[in-house]
């Protein structure tokens, strides 16, 4: 049985300046660095577009 692959990204908290890993297709916070700097293989997001 094949599994989907999650659409897992990372964005940097402001208030604390650590990075979380979100999944989006469910809308779940999975986890926050303790440590500095990004999760490794996990990209970042980036601020979408508006459309106008």
């Amino acid at each position: 049985m094949p599994t989907k692959k999650r659409d897992i990204v990372q964005v940097k908290n402001p208030r604390s300046g650590r990075y979380v890993k979100v999944d989006r297709t469910r809308g779940l916070i999975l986890g926050h660095k303790k440590s500095e700097g990004p999760y490794a293989n996990v990209p970042i997001a980036r601020k979408r577009k508006t459309a106008k």
